[in-house]
């Protein structure tokens, strides 16, 4: 493999830099947070940690849902009432728009 070798001269390092400041992070909806953490909390609650507890975790670091919808994602891996949303969404609808953060 030949490495490859650029003039110092030839590269805007100020305007490369300004571009990447610029760049944001992708938008992460509910259930993407949830689902990679999904593993890590049924593992907690098997040890005997409570849905309240987690749920505290959560709020606490902004991710904000019911407790009640917490204890049905763990149970099933979906949110309650999402389905609905899901089928508005692809049909046009923009009913899961909320869910990103």
């Amino acid at each position: 493999m030949v490495a490859r070798r650029f003039n110092e001269s030839d590269i805007d390092f100020e305007a490369i830099d300004a571009d990447l400041a610029k760049l944001a992070p992708p938008k992460l909806t509910l259930k993407d947070v949830l689902d990679r953490l999904r593993e890590r909390m049924l593992e907690q609650r098997a040890k005997g940690v409570t849905v309240a507890q987690m749920h505290e975790v959560l709020k606490a670091r902004g991710i904000e849902l019911g407790e009640r919808s917490l204890k049905v994602f763990l149970d099933k891996g979906e949110l309650p009432g999402r389905k609905a949303a899901a089928v508005a969404a692809k049909m046009g609808g923009g009913a899961s728009e909320g869910d990103a953060f």
